[in-house]
């Protein structure tokens, strides 16, 4: 098996159509292609799997490739990523500033094949990366009868509703954005 077919890419667009024709073409370079329609979608996966590296859109419902760059910096620093965009304005802030930007041309196949290969072999071994954040979040009630927490995987915050059986136990609740289970505990000094 050669080093270009073990190379894994997790593609990450909202056009399915746009999506799976550059599936085709990077796995007629025995680069092994992996879907997801956005960021959100992308998180899920990266759960299963992760990837060498990651080529995202910029425009997507649910969670924006700037949102989800920055998630992705954030929670795997080391783990390339390369934007395709339809947009002239390429201005990332500091916390998202991908590896590699191409248009979305077909005529740049050649060069984003070169460079998801070569950050391939420049990136870290998968197993350096983290998962799972076992932690649990600590909270407290904010007054209004839920809890905010942060989720470990999006980085979105959300609200859980506060109940007696959230009295110095460790729980967890599951992100309403993107369905990750985050663990949280309530000190009873803080339940108090």
């Amino acid at each position: 098996m050669s080093d270009a077919s073990a190379c894994d890419v997790l593609l990450v667009d909202d056009d399915p159509f746009f999506r799976e024709l550059l599936a085709m073409r990077l796995a007629r370079e025995q680069l092994e292609v992996h879907h997801a329609e956005d960021g959100i979608d992308a998180l899920m996966k990266l759960r299963q799997k992760l990837p060498q590296v990651i080529v995202s859109d910029l425009q997507m419902p649910r969670m924006s490739g700037i949102e989800f760059i920055k998630v992705v910096r954030r929670r795997f620093p080391s783990l390339p990523v390369i934007v395709l965009s339809g947009s002239s304005q390429l201005e990332f802030p500091v916390e998202a500033t991908p590896d590699r930007c191409f248009d979305k041309n077909k005529r740049h196949v050649p060069e984003l094949v070169q460079a998801i290969r070569d950050l391939a072999r420049t990136s870290p071994a998968r197993a350096d990366f983290p998962q799972v954040v076992s932690t649990p979040v600590r909270t407290r009630p904010n007054g209004a009868g839920y809890f905010v927490l942060t989720c470990t995987d999006c980085l979105r915050l959300f609200e859980v509703a506060s109940t007696l059986e959230h009295q110095a136990v460790e729980q967890t609740a599951t992100c309403v954005h993107c369905e990750a289970r985050v663990p949280f505990l309530i000190e009873s000094s803080m339940a108090d």
